[in-house]
């Protein structure tokens, strides 16, 4: 026989309540995931009362101990810190443009100069502030760009519910400025003479060509989202039309990846009108044809390698 106030079994340590204790420890357990840490607390200390001295016992007063900290007030110290936190935070996130477009640059430079390295380093940021630009007259949040020495740039921003049309106009904001970009680098190129500027230009056609081609990781993949078959069928007879009379191996790529798409099931369920499939092939055009030009001057980028 039991005493009539114990806890557990002299013979075979059986807890009296186990099965209380154990829907106990469950509800505990809900209220502490669900943020109600005095309401668990009050849950783990009514078992205490219904534990003899024993491991389990010890564990509940270890979960007691582990909610009083997460409910004790913030010391002096963690203010201190947290207030740091706060400012440093921004200021790190302001220091990342600056610091990551010198290290871009600084890549460029080591490789192929230093008047290399500040134009194509304005032409990706050029590039990238077409997309920062363009966020914003959405009004959606954008962060200035970040650059990845020796691979390019990118610009975090935040929407929801975006529409197919808006973002392909974000992501072909990209090419369209930096096709401006080499255009001004071959004005460069006319007034001084300089051939660097020429390379430049050259480079910022090739590299935003590129940039159009229609997966994921480039513009053109979210460009394409918003295309229906109609129209990826025509980016497609563009891309090869002039990969014939250009002989540029990256509408080669273009068409293909275009193909690709076309093989896909992720056409639009209302896709935009033609306005945007033109608008997509006349960048790929123009940057293709800047690229095309420049290279036959007398003087390409790529004989450098």
């Amino acid at each position: 026989m039991l005493a009539s106030d114990a806890l557990a079994c002299s013979s075979c340590g059986r807890l009296v309540y186990a099965d209380q204790l154990e829907q106990i420890a469950n509800r505990a357990r809900q209220l502490a995931a669900l943020g109600q840490l005095q309401l668990a607390r009050d849950h783990w200390a009514a078992a205490l009362q219904l534990l003899p001295d024993s491991p389990e016992r010890r564990g509940v007063q270890r979960e007691i101990e582990r909610l009083d900290v997460r409910m004790a007030p913030p010391t002096a110290v963690r203010l201190r810190e947290s207030r740091i936190k706060a400012v440093a935070a921004p200021l790190l996130a302001k220091l990342v443009f600056p610091v990551s477009l010198l290290a871009f640059m600084g890549v460029y430079w080591s490789l192929l100069g230093w008047w290399f390295a500040v134009g194509i380093t304005a032409s990706v940021l050029l590039h990238e502030m077409g997309h920062y630009l363009t966020v914003r007259h959405f009004g959606f949040k954008a962060e200035l760009p970040t650059f990845l020495p020796g691979f390019g740039a990118f610009v975090r921003w935040t929407g929801g519910n975006v529409d197919p049309g808006v973002r392909a106009l974000i992501s072909l904001a990209g090419p369209l400025f930096g096709f401006l970009s080499g255009l001004l680098a071959y004005l460069l190129f006319r007034e001084t003479g300089r051939q660097v500027w020429l390379a430049v230009a050259e480079f910022a056609g090739w590299l935003n060509l590129l940039n159009l081609t229609p997966v994921s990781i480039f513009d053109g993949g979210a460009a394409m989202n918003a295309l229906g078959r109609e129209q990826r069928i025509a980016v497609l007879i563009f891309s090869v039309v002039f990969f014939f009379l250009l002989h540029d191996y990256l509408f080669l790529i273009l068409a293909g990846g275009t193909l690709y798409r076309l093989s896909t099931r992720d056409l639009p369920p209302e896709p935009q009108k033609y306005g945007l499939a033109a608008y997509f092939i006349a960048l790929a055009a123009a940057n293709g044809l800047l690229s095309w030009y420049c290279s036959h001057q007398g003087y390409s980028f790529f004989s450098r390698f």
